[in-house]
C-alpha cells in the first residue's frame, strides 16, 4: 500500500500541551452508558465489548485490533472480576484498560462503572504515547497511524518506557492470536536488535518492520445475515430453536451473532431479552444457532444482530415472527 506523508494525528495538539483528549469523548457519547447502580456488575458480552472498542478505536483514529490487543492482555476483556467489583490490580490499574493516569478532569470513580469511558480514557492514553516520538522515542517508518506496525513504540509507552518490556510483543501476540474474540492478523513486531539497551531509539527513523499491516477508517462492508428461521407457534416455557446464516464467512467463534427479542405489548415492540449463539463455518457461511424457551405468550418478533468490529459495519436481520400459546390453546 502506498504510504502518505507523516500527518498530524487528530489529537496531537492536545498531546503537544501534554493534557489528555478528554474532549473526544463527547463523540463516544452515543456509545456511552449511564453510570451504573451499586454492584455487583456483569460484563458485557464480547461482541458488545469488540463493538465498544472498534467505536473508540475509530474514533481516536487508532487502528482496531490494537485497541482489542492491549484491552486483552490488560484485562482479558473484564471491567469487573468474578464478583461483581471493579477491576482493580495491585498497582492500582482500573478496568479494562487498567488506567493508571488520572489527569485533571478524569473522574476515577466513573472509570470503575463505566466500560464504555474507561475505554475512551484508556484510548486518549495510548494516542498521547503516540504523540512522544519524535522527541521520547523515534517515529517508526513515517508514522503513519494507520500502520499498525507503526504503534508499536505507542504500544509501549501505554505500559511505560521499561527496557526490555515485554508489553508491546505480548500485545502483537494477541493481535495475531485473535483468542476467539476477533480475526487474528499477523503484525510484525520491532526486532529486539532494534532496540537501545533494551529501549526503544531516541533517533531515528526506524524502517517500519515487514510485512507491515494497514487499516483505513473507511466505511466498512457489512456481511449479510439471514433472516432467523423458527418455529412460527410454540408453547409458553417449550424450548425452541433458532437458526440462520452469516456471509461471509468469519472463523467461527470471532464474530458472535446475537438474537433480539422482542415482544408485542399491544401498541408496540418492546425489546425483552437478548440471546447469543453459537456458530461453525460452512463452506462459505458461518451458520449459527441458539436454542431457548419464551415464559410469556403472544406475539414476538425475533431480530439476528452482529455487532461491528475491526472487518465490518454491524448489521441486523429481516425479522422473524413466533406466536408463544399457553398450553391449553395447543
Amino acid at each position: 500500500m502506498t504510504r502518505s506523508p507523516r500527518r498530524t494525528h487528530p489529537l496531537a495538539a492536545l498531546v503537544a500541551a501534554g493534557v489528555l483528549a478528554l474532549a473526544a469523548l463527547a463523540g463516544l457519547s452515543a456509545l456511552a452508558a449511564a453510570p451504573a447502580s451499586a454492584g455487583p456488575y456483569v460484563n458485557p458480552s464480547p461482541a458488545d465489548i469488540r463493538a465498544k472498542l472498534s467505536v473508540a478505536a475509530v474514533a481516536h483514529g487508532i487502528p482496531p485490533k490494537i485497541l482489542y490487543g492491549i484491552a486483552y492482555q490488560e484485562s482479558t476483556w473484564r471491567q469487573f472480576d468474578a464478583s461483581g467489583d471493579p477491576l482493580i490490580s495491585a498497582d492500582n490499574g482500573i478496568g479494562i484498560m487498567q488506567v493508571t493516569m488520572f489527569p485533571p478532569g478524569v473522574d476515577v470513580a466513573r472509570l470503575k462503572t463505566d466500560i464504555d469511558y474507561n475505554i475512551g480514557v484508556g484510548a486518549d492514553i495510548l494516542v498521547t504515547k503516540w504523540g512522544y516520538a519524535p522527541s521520547v522515542f523515534a517515529v517508526i517508518g513515517d508514522g503513519n497511524p494507520r500502520c499498525y506496525e507503526d504503534w508499536f513504540f505507542a504500544v509501549w509507552a501505554y505500559n511505560g518506557l521499561k527496557a526490555h518490556n515485554p508489553y508491546p510483543y505480548q500485545v502483537w501476540d494477541h493481535i495475531r492470536d485473535g483468542h476467539g474474540l476477533w480475526t487474528g492478523l499477523a503484525v510484525t513486531p520491532v526486532p529486539a536488535a532494534w532496540l537501545v539497551n533494551g529501549l526503544p531509539p531516541k533517533t531515528g527513523p526506524v524502517v517500519t518492520p515487514q510485512p507491515e499491516h494497514w487499516w483505513s477508517p473507511t466505511p466498512l462492508p457489512k456481511p449479510v445475515l439471514s433472516a432467523p428461521r423458527a418455529q412460527k407457534r410454540v408453547a409458553v416455557g417449550a424450548r425452541f430453536t433458532v437458526s440462520g446464516t452469516l456471509s461471509p464467512k468469519h472463523p467461527a467463534g470471532a464474530h458472535a451473532v446475537e438474537l433480539r427479542l422482542s415482544r408485542w405489548n399491544g401498541s408496540s415492540w418492546v425489546l425483552r431479552r437478548r440471546v447469543l449463539t453459537t456458530d461453525r463455518d460452512s463452506g462459505d457461511v458461518t451458520r449459527w444457532v441458539a436454542a431457548f424457551a419464551l415464559g410469556k405468550t403472544g406475539r414476538w418478533k425475533i431480530v439476528a444482530a452482529a455487532l461491528a468490529d475491526a472487518d465490518h459495519a454491524a448489521t441486523t436481520s429481516a425479522p422473524a415472527f413466533v406466536t408463544v400459546l399457553g398450553l391449553a390453546r395447543l
